[in-house]
């Protein structure tokens, strides 16, 4: 979205915003937080790893200390960074939210790049682990090893926070919930829960259910601050809209707001309330965000018109999948429940990205027509 995207604000804001970051700045930041992180690493792998010969991973190794620290890095740097965006004009509306809507917002997304940077790097090393099978590394070698970890972490944290966007966090979006539902596929302790359902990763006796709710819970705070970047760029396409001429009926933000508000909230409280705790409200709660999911795609055409044509049929159709999964569990009985849910999941949260992309390209292509004009 373009400077001139953003509205003026009409009550002074809660905080005083940072000054406005440039590009070198923000990329010097950037390196300078990573340079931080990998002496910080280094310093605590050492300590961790003194008198040892630890393996890649496994039993303490390198993986898993890279991993947590890589985590620490990237909670660190991301609401570092994000709280010096607030100087670009194009995000000083973030300063006037309420505080504690910034405060829940920071948190979410501060803890999704924390996980999403202990998986990746905790896979990472058990990838190398298997392609290097026996290795063993110093006390040194394995610090370095976990200092570029932390570094990389930091420096990607602190890229995203400074240029978060609704493209943006609905990416982070799929990718938090792909790694979170894998890393809980993979740590379960019970091999045969695919046979039973989706949800009963997050059973208190079914391995690490924490990582399941946590990624549900932080999933469904996302969303609800995904409706907040929407609501921003649909302004922003209705007062290019309005400048270029064009004769596009006008967006209804409010009940787009609600219905995406709507669906973080249930996906939230489905993570809250276990499987194994209260099934009747576990399953009325996921069943409720898919209704919700339907009809915010069904009334896409009317609330947000003028995207092509192409992407609301492109949405019909995989609303249509989604039917269709769900015949092929009840009554047809191809598969199972839990493949039924993963297509559904799949489907909502594939939808969620290409609408956040369609409505931005929206923004851009009639920003450049007013441009022209």
């Amino acid at each position: 979205m373009s400077r001139r995207d953003a509205e003026p604000a009409h009550s002074p804001s809660r905080e005083r915003p940072s000054p406005e970051p440039t590009a070198t700045a923000v990329e010097a930041r950037a390196l300078a937080t990573g340079l931080v992180a990998a002496l910080a690493g280094l310093v605590l792998a050492l300590g961790a790893f003194v008198g040892r010969r630890p393996a890649l991973s496994g039993d303490h190794g390198v993986g898993d200390v890279a991993a947590l620290v890589a985590g620490v890095a990237a909670l660190v740097a991301f609401p570092v960074a994000y709280r010096r965006s607030y100087g670009d004009p194009d995000r000083r509306w973030l300063a006037d939210r309420p505080l504690w809507r910034r405060l829940l917002g920071t948190v979410a997304l501060a803890f999704a790049h924390a996980a999403i940077a202990f998986m990746v790097a905790w896979a990472s090393f058990q990838i190398f682990q298997r392609a290097f099978t026996g290795l063993t590394l110093d006390a040194f070698a394995a610090s370095l090893l976990t200092a570029v970890s932390a570094a990389l972490a930091a420096y990607t944290a602190y890229q995203s926070g400074s240029r978060m966007d609704s493209y943006a966090l609905s990416n982070l979006l799929a990718t938090f919930l792909g790694a979170g539902i894998l890393t809980s596929m993979v740590t379960t302790t019970r091999p045969n829960w695919w046979q039973v359902n989706f949800s009963v990763l997050g059973a208190a006796d079914y391995g690490v259910a924490l990582a399941f709710n946590a990624t549900l819970v932080t999933a469904g705070v996302v969303i609800a601050l995904l409706a907040e970047y929407m609501t921003r760029d649909l302004r922003a396409l209705d007062a290019h809209r309005s400048r270029a001429g064009l004769t596009a009926a006008r967006t209804r933000e409010r009940p787009l707001l609600t219905c995406l508000v709507l669906m973080g909230a249930l996906l939230a409280c489905t993570g809250l309330v276990r499987v194994d705790v209260f099934i009747p409200a576990h399953n009325t709660l996921a069943t409720s965000m898919a209704a919700t999911y339907t009809l915010l795609l069904v009334r896409a055409p009317a609330w947000v018109p003028g995207l092509s044509r192409t992407f609301y049929a492109a949405g019909y159709a995989m609303l249509g999948a989604a039917v269709i999964s769900v015949m092929l569990w009840w009554p047809l009985g191809y598969y199972n429940m839990t493949a039924m849910e993963l297509v559904v999941a799949g489907v909502v949260l594939a939808w969620l990205v290409l609408f956040t992309r369609n409505v931005a390209a929206a923004v851009e292509d009639v920003r450049r027509h007013e441009d022209a004009a």
